[in-house]
């Protein structure tokens, strides 16, 4: 095998216009299937400098002249070629042929290409030509599924795949490292991740996936890629699939919602959780509330849940932010949470509150404080006209001290309600 693959490289040696050699040692003959994660700057012995050279190299081996039209794949029949006992070519594409790993280089590096990847999407369509493409690219799958033009042919080929190699693929990213956490923290490898759930929607496989996921949940809703992968689960799976990753959500939703993106990523989970782990998780965050509405970040996740306008776990945020609603108002992140609550059920409890403070007024004076007064004096006028008459007596009591600062604006409000 090595003395003909020697022969075949020689071959190549002719002087092709568009074809150049890095370095024959570094070819290795007696590569293995059984690798490790591909080094996107790895030397892989052969390289073209346009992927349409690879003509050249198709011609030479199969001893005939390649009409491959405008494009490199046009005319598909140079794959079947391959196997049709050609002049000093053995047709060998297991899996452990050290032939098949040359190709496999080739076949890699045209994929990163945009013309390349679209060609051999083309040939994906015949089962024959699917089967050659898959035991070229399996050894590289990780680095094929990261790649910006290589993601295309991934997913093409995850779509055209049988039972058999789509779970020889998850073993491939699954073992002996979980290559779905590294390959959806990036870009594209996150599309490809996507497109993988989406194939697997109806197969048992998917568990794995999940399994791999949910392991590493944590780090992947506080990454600003990372967490997309998530949502992509609970958009397409059914809430039994998703339940190891409901599971995660509750366990880790108090730590997640203290961190920037971790919050932003637990608030789009909130808005998409389906199924019986739903109604835990938003009791969950309205049991907290009080000590989420404090937080820079947890607040976004308690805003987001008031904005569901669930009359019982409203109650409950509504009964556990009581005593806080004049202090929450004099802080940026807190004002907003009473905000929402002015907007929802919770009015009558925090104009209530703030009637019954003797700190009205300076919260009417304080910098977030004057926003949370002229919101309570308009949503009052529409809503609770009593109410927003004791509010107005009150302000009105302590109208010099509200005409400096940011007291005007509230009184600016008190003119335009009149």
């Amino acid at each position: 095998m090595a003395s003909m693959y020697s022969s075949s490289l020689e071959a190549l040696q002719l002087p092709f216009e568009n074809l150049y050699l890095f370095d024959n040692s570094s070819l290795s003959l007696n590569a293995s299937s059984a690798g490790v994660f591909p080094d996107p700057q790895r030397n892989h012995g052969l390289g073209f400098s346009r992927v349409g050279s690879f003509r050249s190299c198709l011609d030479d081996f199969t001893g005939k002249s390649t009409n491959l039209g405008s494009s490199m794949f046009d005319n598909v029949n140079w794959f079947n070629g391959f196997s049709n006992g050609s002049p000093g070519f053995q047709p060998i594409f297991s899996l452990n042929s050290e032939y098949s790993y040359g190709y496999s280089n080739w076949v890699i590096d045209m994929a990163k290409t945009e013309e390349g990847s679209k060609d051999l999407q083309k040939l994906l369509s015949n089962s024959t030509n699917s089967n050659m493409i898959f035991s070229w690219v399996f050894d590289f799958i990780v680095e094929l599924m990261i790649d910006q033009s290589g993601r295309y042919l991934f997913q093409k080929l995850i779509e055209s795949a049988d039972e058999t190699q789509l779970q020889m693929i998850l073993e491939r990213l699954l073992v002996p490292h979980n290559y779905i956490y590294y390959a959806s923290l990036l870009k594209y490898g996150s599309c490809s991740i996507k497109k993988l759930i989406t194939v697997l929607e109806k197969s048992p496989l998917i568990t794995y996936v999940i399994k791999a996921l949910s392991d590493t949940f944590e780090k992947l809703m506080m990454d600003p890629i990372g967490h997309y992968v998530i949502f992509e689960c609970l958009d397409v799976l059914d809430s039994q699939t998703n339940d190891p990753l409901n599971i995660q959500a509750m366990k880790q939703c108090l730590e997640l919602v203290r961190h920037e993106q971790g919050s932003v990523s637990m608030s789009g989970f909130v808005i998409r959780i389906k199924g019986p782990r739903r109604d835990q998780l938003l009791n969950l965050i309205s049991r907290n509330s009080a000590f989420l509405a404090q937080d820079p970040t947890g607040n976004y996740v308690v805003q987001c849940v008031i904005q569901f306008q669930n009359p019982a776990m409203n109650d409950q945020i509504f009964r556990n932010l009581e005593g806080y609603y004049v202090k929450l108002s004099t802080t940026k992140t807190g004002s907003y949470v009473v905000e929402h609550c002015f907007l929802s059920s919770g009015l009558d409890r925090v104009i209530n509150e703030l009637l019954r403070s003797d700190r009205l007024v300076s919260v009417a004076k304080d910098r977030y404080g004057n926003y949370v007064v002229q919101t309570a004096l308009k949503e009052s006028k529409k809503r609770e006209i009593s109410l927003h008459g004791s509010l107005v007596v009150k302000l009105e009591q302590h109208f010099k001290c509200l005409q400096h600062g940011y007291g005007r604006n509230v009184l600016s409000v008190l003119r335009s309600l009149q």
